[in-house]
């Protein structure tokens, strides 16, 4: 999980050259309220430049100069990653960018590119794009997940799931293929020109042997019986790892899924739901035994023990559920790891009988030398023949290094030809996001429902929705007001984000709402909202909402305020 510590600026916009430092892990909700013009949303600019390199709003950088100072440009992010603090700095006037590590400075790489593509692909795992999706809801530069293209909607969802590694592994396989093809053709190439060579060999040797006496026939029968015998046993070698390989394929076939990775895998998220049941089981024994807090020695109203109760117990309930699911698939895995352990056990038996028939043809040779040897007194140029059939012999040995170079690369093609195809869009990638889906859908159904908007949403495998209820037919997300659609897009939010905590990769305890409460929400929206802040989020979730409402009443409702004023030009925080 990224867990963001605080944000450092100054000379950014409306910003002077005294630095401003916003803490962003020391309250579970933090309002950052002020007027119109008074720098409130500064701090999503400050936020995304520093990562990303560019502001929230549509600011060109060279604007994002403070205009009295005109320099000194200096933003700074602080965040962990498991245990590691990471401290990202960047400026302009001069230009800066850094990335430290537990204290430690990163070696820099050549151009700015490569630093910034080191820290989005190997430390937060997130482009703009997804970052916003999950972190950054707001009324501005905000381009909600629905309003995303086919293509942009599923560049988000790949981060989310974490399988953007599958397309870099494609473009591997596809030049690895292409790679082995190339090698393949050139030792075609050499086998027909060795296999000429052989042809030419065999005969001068018959040539040879035709001008010997009638009393070297009875040896060179011997000779051409074992030579016949030779060639059916290389004929049933080569039948035999022939199954082999296919008996192999089917193997590979299997394993290809990662069967053995998934069960570990299905093991750690059924590990995760028992303990999660096992704290909601807590949690409703602490509420039904307490009728007062411990700590604010407050009384806890019945409605609200029954309804976190309640609340428990359908979350436990669905957890449940998903363990009995991800139970069913330990058992489709084990299946498939019985199937590979037979095929494996079917291999070990056919490289045996290739050995034991191996074993005889090298017997088969050794008694064709013998009887070469014999006709050694009998023949006057016994020698040239056996030095020409040396040379056959080292041609034939050639030959079969080259058939069996052939085969493994023509294995290699084979398998590379899978992986391509395993690795395109409509191969494992989209098996994953089926996998996914159900538990999408369930996600913004349930946040619907929290959010007060009952109807039946749903996203499909390219992440067009579908929307049913019996007074919404026919429906898109075009089609509903801009509540409704402040409401839906709220609810993928938190979908993402628990996508991304299930999947442990785009996780992160910041959540920053611009304007979100001032803009289409009406008070039922806004009290539900509340409700999911104060309540539904984890207690590690840090909530940050910008909103230019300034009733005393709405403060009350967050635990810290940061109030932003405008004086003589320059910002404030108080």
């Amino acid at each position: 999980m990224i867990v963001f510590k605080s944000l450092t600026f100054q000379n950014f916009l409306s910003v002077g050259n005294y630095p401003v430092t916003i803490q962003l892990d020391d309250s579970k909700t933090t309002l950052v309220h002020g007027t119109n013009g008074s720098g409130k949303s500064t701090i999503l600019d400050v936020l995304t430049y520093t990562l990303f390199n560019r502001p929230f709003r549509r600011v060109n950088l060279p604007q994002l100069l403070n205009s009295q100072n005109k320099k000194g440009l200096l933003t700074e992010v602080k965040f962990t990653i498991g245990r590691d603090e990471f401290i990202v700095t960047r400026g302009m006037k001069p230009k800066v960018f850094t990335i430290e590590k537990n204290g430690k400075e990163l070696d820099a790489k050549a151009a700015d590119k490569d630093n910034q593509a080191h820290l989005e692909q190997n430390i937060l795992k997130l482009t703009y794009k997804s970052f916003c999706q999950v972190v950054i809801l707001g009324s501005s530069n905000y381009i909600p997940f629905m309003q995303l293209s086919t293509i942009g909607r599923r560049e988000c969802v790949e981060d989310f799931l974490d399988i953007k590694v599958f397309s870099t592994m494609s473009i591997l396989a596809k030049d690895r293929l292409r790679g082995v093809k190339d090698s393949l053709t050139h030792l075609k190439n050499d086998m027909s020109t060795l296999i000429y060579k052989i042809e030419v060999q065999n005969d001068r040797i018959k040539e040879m042997n035709d001008r010997q006496n009638d009393d070297t026939k009875e040896l060179e029968s011997v000779i051409d019986t074992c030579s016949g015998e030779i060639d059916k046993k290389l004929k049933l070698i080569s039948d035999v790892q022939s199954h082999e390989h296919d008996v192999r394929g089917l193997y590979n076939q299997v394993m290809s899924k990662k069967p053995d990775k998934k069960m570990k895998e299905l093991q750690k998220i059924i590990t995760k739901f028992e303990t999660k049941i096992e704290a909601l089981t807590k949690d409703s024994a602490f509420y039904e035994d307490n009728d007062s807090c411990p700590v604010c020695k407050q009384d806890i109203e019945y409605a609200t023990k029954q309804l976190i109760i309640s609340g428990n117990i359908n979350e436990s309930n669905k957890l449940v559920g998903a363990s009995k699911e991800a139970s069913s698939h330990m058992e489709e895995f084990e299946s498939d790891m019985r199937v590979a352990k037979s095929r494996l056990d079917h291999i070990d038996s056919l490289q045996k009988s290739i050995f034991e028939y191996e074993t005889e043809v090298r017997a088969l040779e050794k008694e064709v030398k013998s009887a070469r040897d014999k006709l050694d007194g009998l023949q006057i140029d016994t020698s040239s023949i056996d030095k020409e059939e040396g040379k056959l012999e080292v041609l034939k040995d050639q030959a079969k290094d080259m058939k069996k170079r052939y085969d493994d690369l023509s294995v290699n093609v084979k398998d590379y030809e899978i992986v391509v195809s395993l690795l395109k869009d409509n191969g494992i990638k989209s098996q994953i996001v089926k996998k996914y889906l159900p538990v999408m859908n369930k996600c913004i159904r349930n946040y619907l429902t929290q959010l007060d908007l009952s109807i039946h949403f749903t996203l499909d495998e390219e992440f067009n929705e579908s929307v049913s209820s019996p007074l919404h037919q026919n429906f898109s997300y075009a089609s509903f007001s801009e509540g409704q659609k402040a409401r839906i897009d709220l609810a993928l939010m938190l979908t993402w984000r628990e996508i991304g905590k299930m999947k442990n990769s785009v996780t992160t305890n910041l959540l920053m709402l611009d304007e979100v409460f001032s803009s289409s929400l009406d008070d039922v929206g806004k009290e539900c909202l509340l409700t999911i802040l104060r309540y539904r989020l984890d207690d590690n979730q840090r909530v940050v909402v910008v909103d230019h409402t300034l009733s005393e009443a709405f403060k009350d409702k967050f635990d810290n305020s940061i109030e932003v004023s405008r004086t003589k030009g320059f910002s404030r925080y108080n």
